[in-house]
């Protein structure tokens, strides 16, 4: 077996069985998990509670080019849905993605589960991959949510000290490929002007000084690779088969990642994965929930091999 007794016990810490806990009116959901892995899924919720009204554009302030996200402008400012636009559409089948690869993991481990954090409200309500006036529009049900759903990743996040986080989102790109988002946006993906210190796995960089930055993001040891060896019908980007999305459509990662992620501090990790919707539809979703779920498990084995 792959990933062996001695290899979990350095990055899983043994646990009773899973947790749920909800915040206010169920609008955020945490499952408790017993292994340093988290799954979020922010945009697949389907609550519409009329005490959170609708997000719609922000109010455009032309004097000085700022947006503010509320319902009712302050003087100066008018709703403006071309300059301070937001996106309300769901993802589609995210949370049930979410699921899925956590049941596989724990499977797979005969019983060690990821961290699940999910929010059951509209993207129409509330978007956790914002900040919080993007997010919430200043509306205190809604900002308590996003509050509990930050507090949720926290929680997770404290219970150990090495990590990642994978933030699951879905995408309608004309590609049709996996985009896996570690801050680096597509044009310097495609020119290669980065470093690992600008990307949401830096700790892993550092923790991994015998591989090289473009293994870890999209070599050999890269999670695309990782992806695409188990089925070459799940193209990613990036990986060794595509560097950089060439000028096509690519998402490099959100708000989660970049604060949730270690490229500014500590030792958990993150990636955001978007994925195309013939992926995510009910015929294709347990197989490619059961690649991702070994994929993070290898990605995991060679991330934390520290014998």
């Amino acid at each position: 077996m792959l990933w062996t007794v001695f290899l979990l016990t350095l990055w899983l810490n043994k646990c009773n069985a899973q947790e749920v806990i909800y915040g206010t009116n169920k609008y955020i959901e945490y499952q408790v998990g017993n292994m340093s892995l988290i799954l979020t899924a922010p945009h697949g919720g389907s609550l519409t509670p009329s005490s959170i009204p609708s997000r719609d554009a922000g109010c455009y302030e032309k004097a000085t080019g700022k947006c503010y996200y509320m319902h009712s402008c302050p003087a100066g400012a008018v709703t403006d849905s071309a300059n301070c636009k937001v996106t309300t559409v769901k993802d589609l089948y995210t949370q049930e993605m979410a699921l899925a690869v956590a049941k596989e993991i724990c499977r797979l481990t005969s019983g060690y589960c990821p961290h699940i954090v999910i929010n059951n409200l509209s993207r129409s309500k509330l978007d956790p991959n914002r900040n919080k006036d993007e997010a919430a529009f200043g509306v205190p049900d809604a900002d308590k949510a996003w509050d509990e759903f930050m507090d949720f990743i926290r929680a997770a996040k404290s219970r150990m000290s090495q990590g990642l986080v994978i933030d699951i989102h879905g995408q309608s790109h004309a590609e049709q490929w996996i985009e896996l988002g570690y801050l680096i946006s597509k044009t310097n993906l495609d020119s290669g002007k980065f470093s690992a210190s600008d990307t949401s796995i830096y700790a892993l960089s550092k923790r991994r000084l015998d591989t090289s930055f473009e293994e870890l993001l999209r070599g050999r040891q890269s999670l695309g690779m990782l992806i695409e060896e188990q089925n070459i019908n799940y193209v990613c980007v990036p990986s060794p088969s595509n560097p950089g999305p060439n000028g096509g459509n690519y998402f490099s990662g959100g708000y989660i990642t970049s604060t949730y992620g270690s490229k500014t501090s500590g030792e958990v990790d993150a990636i955001q994965i978007e994925l195309p919707k013939w992926i995510r539809e009910s015929a294709e979703r347990p197989k490619f929930a059961a690649v991702l779920a070994k994929a993070l498990l290898n990605y995991y084995e060679f991330s934390f091999e520290k014998i």
